[in-house]
């Protein structure tokens, strides 16, 4: 304890206003000190709340104003001494009280507030009217040697005048009145009769147990309140890597999803590309070849090859042309991706540095609070263990109560913990919405008739038709008529996402209400019907014997090539351009029996299984077969041969009287599946073999696990591809 007064800065002992040693030094409740001509224009300038220049914390304006404040008496004798030390060391000639000459002085009577000489100190100690003053006298020796400790400091002091008789010592204090110093006679017959009268030992000893404790619970929360800039430059740090990690996550993820836009843009072109020169061969192939055929026809027949050598390049203009229509929308359709993507980028970007910036800002606000704190801390530490190592009773009576209350709220300030810095650490985003539909297995296409309203349904259709879709026009739209059948080729944007496709039986595009369609199924895939199409008359791989109008399944796809089983050709292959998409709907899809008849007509092919609903010549309802040839030569009628098998033989009939049932009909040997549940027989998707025809609607399969063949209708069967 030695160094104690030696070890307080020049901050402990200078006002934070003019900087120079404190003159008169007023104590707030905060514990901070200032010169009392310093803080006076803050007090007055104050309402009913003073704030503290330096911690800002607000305190009660005392009625009196500044001087309502108590009088640091502590500090001003410490700053008393640092004089006197700093006067001692520039060894600087004094005034002796004694004997009133100029002279270096060697002691300091804290009685008399005045330097004594060599000579007159001895005096001062033994003369009987001065021998009193001897605890009171500091040898300046001690001063230079800085051997003088707070607690000898504290009691060189002379007890305190008592406040209502000045020319007498106080020896006990009022505690209600504030632990004011005063004399016996005040307290026993004057205006503190009847108040709490203490003496000044015992109450200062009870107050520095009160502020022992209070400091002890103080200490505990040390590492709490100075290890907060660390943690709060640690959350900082974690926040600033946290925002560049998501910053970097949500541009890789523009990046990614900006590639496939450019992707699918290169692809486009690909398409165009190779579809204008397709276009192109073929239309030179088409000309040449009636370029020949003319020039061996008799010159009367010249102007009708003219005329078809017309019609032929118009053809090409005009599937030239909606080509190009269809990749300019396309085209449109990804610039807009594009924007789309680049504005929600740009907003994910905007609000991770919105989040940093507010995080930032509130890091700073604790900065400052913590920054506070420390001081208030600090400030307090200081100032009670100064007073604490004084061990001077008046001074524990005048300051530790005051200190003892300013010590709880700093106690439960320096409890606090500050759980919101970890979450102040962390940006959030979401992801960037992806501009193309992930690419997994399809789910199964949900019929109408599986919602409850249509309303549902047709949310169910914008949420779900994509390019490529086969659909089927249930309610007649700008043309296009009920049963009608086609394939979505783009979407209009400016229109409520309304599909364009390339109908069959207008054999050109037409844009149509989503809330129009019913989605058949999700286009040309494995297993899915189809024929060539009507422009292959010489496919690229060759026709090798298949029927135009021969419907046939798809077995392989492989990039743009695939594998079909035709009637007369079981491993045709080829381009999936060459074949079109052959949808094979049941009656009950249709309204009334002129828009199936036409469908029928589009659709049929030879091989097909077929059904005779009305009774044509021989032919009665009910009996099936299969398609072998067909006669077109009638505008008004196709004529189908049928090989019938209640007959044994072929039959010509309408096309009008055939119901389509599939590819071919089901026979003997064949392994179908369960297309519906058949309570107690098997679920659906179950497989089985054809055992027996028992007629035209019942046939007997061996399902897997059975003991015994189960009869069936065809209706609830399909061919297991």
């Amino acid at each position: 304890m030695a160094s104690q007064l030696e070890d307080m800065g020049e901050h402990f002992l200078s006002c934070s206003i003019c900087l120079h040693s404190f003159k008169d030094p007023k104590l707030l409740p905060c514990l901070h000190r200032f010169c009392r001509e310093c803080i006076k224009p803050v007090v007055d300038e104050s309402d009913d709340k003073v704030k503290c220049p330096l911690c800002k914390q607000d305190c009660d304006k005392p009625d009196d104003g500044v001087d309502g404040f108590k009088t640091d008496f502590h500090t001003r004798n410490v700053v008393e001494y640092i004089q006197l030390q700093k006067s001692v060391a520039a060894e600087e000639v004094r005034k002796c009280i004694g004997c009133s000459k100029e002279l270096h002085v060697a002691a300091f009577c804290f009685k008399c507030r005045g330097f004594i000489c060599r000579k007159c100190h001895e005096v001062h100690e033994s003369s009987g009217m001065t021998r009193d003053h001897k605890e009171h006298v500091l040898a300046l020796k001690d001063v230079k040697d800085k051997h003088l400790t707070l607690e000898k400091l504290g009691s060189l002091r002379e007890a305190p005048s008592c406040s209502d008789h000045p020319d007498k010592l106080a020896e006990i204090c009022c505690v209600d009145c504030g632990n004011l110093p005063i004399c016996v006679v005040c307290g026993q017959y004057e205006y503190h009769k009847g108040h709490t009268i203490r003496g000044v030992r015992e109450l200062a000893a009870e107050e520095r147990k009160k502020i022992e404790d209070s400091m002890k619970v103080l200490k505990e929360q040390d590492k709490n309140v100075h290890g907060l800039p660390a943690k709060l430059a640690e959350a900082i740090k974690s926040l600033e890597n946290n925002i560049a990690e998501t910053k970097a996550r949500i541009r890789s993820q523009y990046n990614e999803e900006a590639e496939k836009i450019n992707e699918e843009e290169r692809e486009a072109d690909g398409v165009l590309a190779q579809h204008k020169a397709e276009v192109d061969r073929k239309e030179r192939e088409v000309v040449a070849d009636l370029n020949r055929q003319r020039e061996r026809e008799l010159k009367t027949v010249n102007d009708k090859y003219d005329k078809c050598v017309s019609e032929a390049k118009a053809k090409a203009a005009d599937e030239r042309g909606g080509k190009d229509t269809a990749a300019s929308k396309t085209k449109d359709v990804l610039a807009k991706k594009r924007s789309y993507l680049e504005k929600e980028f740009s907003e994910l970007i905007l609000s991770v540095d919105h989040q940093g910036n507010t995080n930032m800002k509130t890091f700073g606000e604790l900065s400052d609070q913590s920054t506070q704190r420390i001081q208030r801390y600090d400030n307090f530490v200081a100032v009670v263990s100064s007073v604490l190592a004084s061990r001077d009773h008046w001074t524990d009576v005048s300051c530790l109560p005051d200190m003892n209350v300013s010590s709880k709220p700093l106690i439960e300030d320096a409890k606090k913990e500050f759980p919101e810095i970890a979450a102040l650490s962390k940006v959030t985003s979401k992801r960037i919405t992806p501009v193309f539909a992930p690419k997994a297995n399809p789910a199964p296409v949900i019929k109408r008739d599986d919602f409850k309203s249509d309303d549902d349904y047709d949310k169910y259709v914008k949420e779900h038709l994509r390019i490529g879709m086969n659909v089927i026009c249930c309610k007649a739209d700008q043309g296009v008529q009920e049963g009608d059948t086609g394939k979505v080729i783009g979407f209009d944007w400016n229109d409520c996402f309304n599909p364009t496709c390339e109908w069959q039986r207008l054999g050109g595009t037409q844009n149509v209400s989503y809330s129009d369609v019913e989605i058949v199924d999700r286009g040309i895939q494995v297993g899915s019907k189809v024929r060539l199409q009507q422009y292959a008359v010489n496919p690229g791989h060759g026709q090798e014997g298949v029927n135009p109008r021969s419907v046939g399944r798809v077995t392989a796809i492989n990039g743009k090539n695939c594998t079909v089983v035709f009637p007369t050709k079981k491993q045709w292959k080829g381009l999936l351009s060459e074949v079109e998409h052959v949808l094979l709907l049941r009656r009950s899809a249709f309204q009334d029996d002129g828009s199936y008849s036409a469908y029928v007509r589009d659709t049929i092919g030879v091989g097909m299984a077929v059904k005779c609903y009305k009774d044509d010549g021989m032919v009665k309802v009910g009996d099936t077969g299969t398609v072998t040839r067909m006669d077109d030569s009638d505008p008004g009628q196709l004529r189908i041969e049928v090989g019938w098998q209640r007959q044994g033989g072929a039959h010509w009939v309408k096309h009008s009287s055939l119901e389509i049932l599939g590819l071919r009909l089901l026979s003997v040997g064949d392994t179908v599946r369960i297309k519906q549940d058949i309570p107690f027989i098997c679920a659906r998707g179950g497989t089985g073999k054809i055992t027996g025809i028992v007629d035209s609607r019942w046939c007997n399969v061996l399902f897997a696990g059975r003991g015994r063949s189960l009869t069936v209708l065809f209706a609830q069967i399909e061919l297991s591809s």
